[in-house]
């Protein structure tokens, strides 16, 4: 996928396989401030995957559920080293921790 003429190609290959994702699940486990007011995480049904624009030189990549969405920009977020089977786990901004798995 391109946005404002860069390439993204490992996130654009989540928007174009979507409908493998579409039913799965999304689990939000809070960065670090939610762990300070004691958010537990949450859960949801995944319906959609975005990238769009973010600003004039970046791009937002997003997993989109029924109940809530979790996401960042492509330069403050990325799949996390830590995974765990049949999960894909992805760590952004604040130490943000989400993953997702397919129905």
């Amino acid at each position: 996928m391109e946005i404002n003429g860069r390439a993204y190609s490992l996130w654009g290959q989540f928007v174009d396989k979507k409908a493998e994702w579409i039913g799965g699940t999304l689990q939000d486990f809070g960065d670090s401030m939610d762990a300070v007011l004691g958010f537990k995480g949450g859960e949801t049904k995944i319906t959609d995957i975005i990238l769009r624009e973010n600003g004039a030189d970046s791009a937002f990549f997003s997993v989109e559920g029924e109940k809530f969405g979790c996401g960042f920009d492509v330069h403050c977020g990325g799949i996390s080293g830590h995974q765990e089977e049949p999960w894909l786990t992805f760590s952004g901004y604040g130490g943000h921790r989400w993953r997702i798995k397919k129905p």
